[in-house]
């Protein structure tokens, strides 16, 4: 019982890998430019959300609570989607695709968690998003919690102090 307790972790699943979408930059352009293009609007009405990064923030409303973000240049080309969906006291991120360059998708997550006080992980990630989580463990201003949470959740993430 005692080793248990001491090695807890080991018995706790871990987040389901599953292999990069892609990363060539092209065909992760094109699957930007289809769900900004097609998806959303095909799902929801877009509000412009303000800007981050330099870029201009482009929100959809799905039915259920779930919401689509896309981070779009002065040209209208999305550089950055995140599709998140609710989950008991915060919001749990989904799909996420992202172009190089520009900013860090650490600071877009902690951009959500300003906007939604609790990130959750989901399930399954690629290698690309497991290394977003790690560096999310890994800041000082944020509280990281692991193991089998919600929803599927590997993890949840908030400040460790309310910010102002």
């Amino acid at each position: 019982m005692k080793l248990l307790f001491e090695n807890w972790r080991e018995y706790i699943e871990e987040c389901e890998v599953f292999p990069e979408i892609s990363t060539d930059q092209g065909e992760i352009q094109q699957s930007l430019d289809y769900f900004y293009k097609e998806h959303a609007p095909s799902k929801g009405q877009r509000n412009e959300a303000g800007q981050l990064f330099g870029y201009n923030v482009v929100r959809y409303n799905l039915d259920g609570g779930d919401i689509l973000y896309f981070l779009v240049d002065n040209e209208d080309i999305p550089k950055a989607f995140v599709a998140l969906n609710p989950l008991e006291d915060g919001m749990q991120v989904g799909n996420v695709r992202k172009t190089t360059g520009g900013f860090r998708a650490t600071d877009l997550y902690k951009w959500l968690i300003d906007q939604y006080g609790i990130l959750y992980s989901d399930s399954k990630q690629t290698a690309d998003g497991q290394k977003i989580w790690t560096r999310l463990k890994d800041d000082p201003e944020l509280s990281v919690e692991e193991g089998d949470l919600s929803g599927g959740a590997c993890y949840r993430v908030t400040y460790r102090t309310i910010k102002k």
